[in-house]
C-alpha cells in the first residue's frame, strides 16, 4: 500500500486557511438567514387595511381589563405568510413606552377558524397612543410590517368604550 507524502509546506497553507474559509462560510451563512433579513414598515389607515388586506379592528369593554382592542383578517395575499404581531404603546410625547408579542387567538366563542384574530387589553385613556405592528416575511429577502394606529380604526369617544 502507497502512502501519500504531504509536503509541509502545503499542509501548513491548509492549517492557515482552513478556519478562515469556515469562519467565511458561517459568516455567510448566518447574514442569509431569514431571521435577521430586514423588514419594510409602513402604517394602514383604516380605508387601506380593509380594502387591501380584509383587516378590521374592534373593541368591547373587558372588565377591570379595560378595553379589549383586536384585528380579524384572513391568511390570504400578503398575509398568507403572517409571522406576528405585535402592540406598541407609545406615551404622550411619543416615546416608546412598551411593546409586547401578541400571540393569535381567538376572541368570539365558535370563531372560524379562517380568522386570525390578535387582541390586547388597555385603559381606555391610553388607547389613544396603542397601535398593532402586524409582519408577515416574504423569505430571504424580508418582510413587510404595518402599523395600525388604534385611534386610526376605533371612535375612541363612543360612549360605549367609556369608564
Amino acid at each position: 500500500m502507497k502512502s501519500f507524502n504531504v509536503p509541509a509546506a502545503r499542509k501548513a497553507r491548509c492549517r492557515v486557511w482552513l478556519p478562515i474559509f469556515l469562519a467565511a462560510f458561517f459568516l455567510l451563512a448566518y447574514g442569509a438567514s431569514s431571521a435577521y433579513a430586514m423588514i419594510s414598515v409602513g402604517t394602514l389607515n383604516q380605508e387601506q387595511a380593509q380594502k387591501k388586506y380584509g383587516i378590521t379592528m374592534h373593541a368591547r369593554k373587558n372588565g377591570d381589563a379595560g378595553i379589549l382592542v383586536w384585528l380579524e383578517f384572513k391568511k390570504e395575499g400578503w398575509l398568507k405568510k403572517f409571522t406576528y404581531a405585535e402592540l406598541h404603546m407609545k406615551n404622550e410625547q411619543g416615546k416608546h413606552l412598551v411593546s409586547a408579542k401578541l400571540e393569535p387567538r381567538p376572541v368570539k366563542h365558535g370563531q372560524s377558524e379562517e380568522i386570525t384574530t390578535v387582541s390586547f387589553s388597555a385603559d381606555s385613556d391610553q388607547l389613544k397612543n396603542c397601535s398593532f405592528l402586524v409582519v408577515s416575511y416574504q423569505g430571504i429577502a424580508g418582510g413587510v410590517g404595518y402599523y395600525l394606529n388604534v385611534r386610526d380604526f376605533i371612535d375612541l369617544n363612543d360612549p360605549a368604550l367609556a369608564k
